[in-house]
């Protein structure tokens, strides 16, 4: 699925509305995002499901910026890949 970069103090993925819907569970408390072959894990907050879908992390932050997606221009996030493993298993890549 296309998601874009997160920025609000702290980086992050920014899943959308309509790709929460379709691929996650709404009993998953946490996903586990392979970053550059490590198993990541992220909590997903409450507002996940309605208002604010998106998880962060440093981790996220690094991996941006190691592959020059990060710092963007205003208004002008990246576009990333978050790809579908097993349940709530996911791998991050460039898009």
């Amino acid at each position: 699925m296309k998601v874009t970069a997160w920025r609000n103090g702290s980086y992050g993925i920014h899943v959308g509305l309509p790709n929460v819907r379709q691929y996650f569970n709404r009993s998953w408390r946490s996903i586990e995002v392979e970053i550059d072959g490590i198993l990541q894990t992220f909590r997903l907050s409450r507002t996940f499901w309605t208002t604010c879908p998106e998880f962060r992390g440093k981790v996220i932050g690094a991996w941006l910026i190691k592959n020059k997606l990060a710092p963007w221009p205003p208004g002008r996030p990246p576009q990333v890949k978050l790809v579908p493993l097993d349940r709530n298993r996911f791998r991050l890549n460039k898009a």
